[in-house]
């Protein structure tokens, strides 16, 4: 169908006199065949003559499907409507002649508003593919960019943290602190790009990113100790921000659980990294069956950089922070809502309750 109406688009640029030749040639068709099938006969004078009209006024335009209208009222006239050629037409055929002009110059303009119409919807479809077009591109280029722009952030991040540990060795009364700081660098590079397989989707499946996160630790044990790591979440659904919080604070402790709760290095141990929901809140649980650690420890105003790191992404999230001393081993453990705080507060003001912190 397409193809046709393209050929009757190239026709359609024919000068006026193509076309008029056109028309005519098509209308003495119709004359021609309207003799050999019914001779001078005054039945169906019109017959053929119709779709002479259709035909001039699809293939050519509006103004020859009205040329041909005429020209077919007249060889009828002349020819099918009296008792023979040239003869008078009966007064009655008149009324007929009346109304095939009638219907040609109908059947002319609806053909034409008909071809406009399809006109501008090819436009249209142009335009829609064009610009369909011009997106993917666009997307495709916000892609590479991003995908740059990853790859440099993820090179800055190694540079500083190389950067951090030739200082380490050249400063020893900061050496601890430097490591220390490398170290956290190393981690928040290491969480940047593990979401950056996620930069495309607005949000991150939970059980799919602490299954990779807890992997990045198994692979990282170079010193071959026996410490078992085993991962328990559910899926759910975060937005790249919360999740990158919630990876820092996996690593914060994590570390924390490998550090204090197996300080032996032939210990023997296992770390489970639990992720679910209850009711409204999120819950992660890093658990241990190593030495265990006093609850004193985890006062709000005691403990390292990693302890107020942890607090203060907590409070981001609009969430807290318990430990609860296990026999054996520790669970630390981090609350937040499923609802981030801001959009809690928007939707139901009266159900936010101040986070509070152990």
């Amino acid at each position: 169908m397409r193809r046709y109406m393209r050929a009757c688009l190239r026709l359609r640029q024919w000068p006026f006199p193509a076309r008029c030749t056109g028309t005519a040639a098509l209308v003495g068709i119709a004359f021609g065949l309207r003799y050999l099938l019914f001779g001078w006969s005054t039945d169906l004078p019109f017959l053929l003559f119709l779709p002479a009209v259709i035909a001039a006024a699809v293939m050519f335009d509006r103004g020859s499907g009205f040329v041909a209208t005429v020209l077919s009222a007249i060889l009828a006239l002349f020819f099918f409507m009296g008792q023979g050629p040239l003869s008078s037409p009966a007064p009655t055929a008149i009324l007929g002649l009346v109304i095939f002009c009638a219907v040609g110059a109908f059947i002319a303009a609806t053909t034409e508003a008909l071809h406009a119409a399809y006109v501008e919807a090819e436009q249209a479809r142009r335009d829609i593919a064009v610009a369909s077009e011009r997106s993917l591109a666009s997307e495709r280029r916000v892609a590479m960019l991003l995908r740059e722009f990853r790859h440099r952030v993820s090179n800055d991040m190694q540079r500083i943290v190389a950067l951090l540990r030739l200082q380490a060795r050249k400063t020893p009364e900061a050496h601890a602190a430097l490591v220390d700081a490398a170290t956290r660098v190393q981690i928040i590079g290491r969480i940047h790009d593990r979401l950056g397989h996620d930069a495309e989707h607005e949000m991150v499946d939970t059980r799919a990113f602490l299954h990779e996160l807890v992997d990045d630790f198994r692979k990282a044990l170079t010193d071959l100790r026996a410490i078992g790591f085993f991962v328990d979440a559910e899926p759910h659904q975060l937005n790249l921000s919360r999740m990158g919080a919630v990876g820092l604070i996996v690593n914060e402790l994590v570390t924390n659980a490998l550090k204090h709760a197996f300080p032996e290095p032939h210990r023997e141990g296992a770390i489970t990294v639990r992720f679910h929901r209850e009711e409204r809140d999120f819950i992660l649980c890093i658990e241990d069956d190593g030495i265990g650690v006093d609850r004193v420890s985890a006062a709000p105003n005691e403990g390292g950089m990693g302890t107020h790191l942890v607090r203060a992404l907590a409070a981001q999230l609009g969430g807290r922070i318990e430990v609860e001393p296990t026999k054996p081993g520790t669970v630390q453990r981090l609350i937040f809502p499923v609802t981030p705080p801001g959009d809690q507060a928007v939707s139901a003001p009266s159900a936010v309750s101040k986070p509070s912190g152990v």
